[in-house]
């Protein structure tokens, strides 16, 4: 007997069509589940990217105004301070800069010129007396150490910067990408600049608009509230030094968009409150 064997059919058009459109339909679900993860994936690291962008500039941000003990400029973009020559790097903390035995860091009056402040006019006072009063521990006629932090909204950068001895600011960056900043400045109820004008946002007592006897002294407060009572002028900003000794606390808050998408991938606040701000403001 002859043997032949069968001989298998072939597709049809028809069972062809099907197979591709099953397939068609299967790689695009592939393609769609990759595409959802890669998404997801980078989504998810630009938010750690940028809740780590944000840490490492805070914690900066913190060391640097945890040491202000006055603020010459302040906005919701930008403050302005001065510090205490310690934050000089170039000091020698371990140096007798007065030659009386005791090291810088121990001494509290580096440049023993305390007992000089008062027999100088009142606008030479700063460069005399103990070291927290006096901004001019090394006696060359220059604010010692001053600091800022910015934020350059157009190239969506925080910065930070130090000046010493009247020299040239030396700016760094603290972070990229961020999408929004803001500064704000707080009063105190506990301290006698600040227990008067707990007014609200009219400046004036006993009108029981938003904000009046809530026990936070804004800054809108510190600025609205006209002599006697505070010391404001109205104009829309801490733009005086009288008002600027108000300031007790500071908070920061932001954003950053790293992929540009212009969605947050990460938000981050926090305030300080200075503790050399009350102390030199009551010598």
């Amino acid at each position: 007997m002859n043997y032949s064997p069968r001989r298998r059919a072939a597709f049809t058009l028809t069972e062809l069509i099907v197979y591709v459109a099953i397939l068609c339909v299967a790689v695009a679900m592939f393609v769609k589940f990759m595409t959802g993860f890669m998404k997801t994936a980078k989504t998810s690291e630009s938010k750690m990217l940028g809740s780590a962008e944000l840490r490492g500039a805070i914690i900066k941000a913190e060391a640097d105004l945890y040491e202000a003990n006055e603020f010459t400029a302040v906005s919701t973009s930008s403050a302005t301070f001065i510090c205490d020559m310690l934050r000089n790097p170039a000091w020698d903390r371990d140096a007798d800069a007065d030659g009386d035995g005791v090291p810088n860091i121990k001494d509290t009056d580096s440049d023993n010129d305390a007992q000089l402040k008062f027999s100088l006019p009142g606008d030479q006072q700063w460069q005399a007396g103990y070291n927290l009063e006096d901004d001019d521990d090394d006696n060359d006629g220059n604010i010692d150490v001053q600091a800022r932090i910015y934020y350059a909204a157009t190239a969506r950068e925080l910065w930070h910067g130090i000046a010493v001895n009247g020299g040239a600011w030396q700016d760094s960056r603290l972070a990229v990408g961020v999408s929004s900043f803001t500064f704000t400045f707080y009063g105190s109820k506990r301290e006698d600049l600040g227990k008067n004008i707990d007014l609200g946002a009219d400046g004036t007592a006993s009108t029981g608009d938003a904000g009046e006897g809530d026990g936070i002294i804004s800054a809108r407060e510190i600025d609205w509230v006209l002599p006697p009572t505070g010391h404001g002028n109205r104009s829309g900003s801490l733009d005086t030094e009288e008002e600027r000794r108000y300031i007790t606390a500071v908070a920061l808050q932001m954003e950053t968009d790293q992929n540009h998408d212009r969605t947050t991938d990460a938000s981050l606040g926090t305030e300080i409150l200075p503790p050399l701000l009350p102390l030199k403001r009551r010598r």
